[in-house]
């Protein structure tokens, strides 16, 4: 079974370039359809998509060893081979590279990707499970998320609202027809908002052409 040394490999492979190619339309249903199959860690690719958001746009820049045992359900990744580890590593990374590179190139056209339900004749888009791969993502760096949480509580709220329980009790006392209509259009800007509020201490703390290692 793969373990910790050859994860490592994988991502030297892809410092190197080896997983570099863009991400696909493709690429996406087929890791979709991977992480469904998976019995641990992430099931659904949406949830994925708002972890790896909170990965890139957040205060530090993580290595992907601190957060892809979160992705795969522990340190001990289980894969039938090398071949098929390495081909999942390549389609996460691929995933996280294209969120970076969004917000490198054009940060105020990022918009989450989101499940849609018909509710009647209308339809109505669910931001749950990417809220709630966000906030995941938030915890592997909580101490340092704690300032955004102080100076602008405003910007995590609608995150809060959907990808937590306390968050969902509020929006079934509220209303849940009305909350909804009032907060989830508010998720993309506030994630938009959360990039700009870190970026400035992200580019302090990576050099400018410094790329190895780097998450954005």
């Amino acid at each position: 079974m793969p373990g910790a040394k050859e994860i490592l490999a994988a991502l030297a492979c892809d410092k190197m370039g080896g997983m570099s190619r863009a991400f696909t339309d493709q690429d996406f249903q087929v890791l979709d359809a991977w992480l469904q199959r998976r019995r641990t860690g992430f099931h659904d690719i949406v949830a994925l998509e708002g972890f790896l958001t909170a990965i890139v746009i957040g205060p530090n820049t993580l290595m992907p060893m601190a957060w892809l045992p979160k992705v795969f359900g522990g340190k001990q990744p289980r894969f039938r081979d090398l071949e098929e580890m390495n081909r999942f590593m390549a389609l996460v990374m691929g995933l996280h590279n294209e969120i970076a590179v969004y917000f490198d190139t054009d940060p105020d056209g990022f918009e989450p990707t989101f499940y849609e339900s018909k509710v009647g004749k209308k339809r109505v888009i669910v931001v749950d499970e990417w809220c709630e791969g966000f906030i995941k993502g938030m915890r592997l760096d909580a101490l340092a998320w704690k300032r955004l949480k102080r100076e602008r509580p405003d910007l995590l709220r609608p995150l809060q609202l959907f990808g937590t329980p306390a968050g969902w009790k509020e929006l079934a006392a509220g209303g849940p027809i009305k909350m909804h209509a009032k907060w989830s259009v508010q998720v993309a800007p506030a994630v938009r908002g959360i990039y700009a509020f870190w970026l400035p201490q992200r580019r302090s703390v990576i050099p400018s052409g410094d790329h190895e290692g780097r998450v954005h």
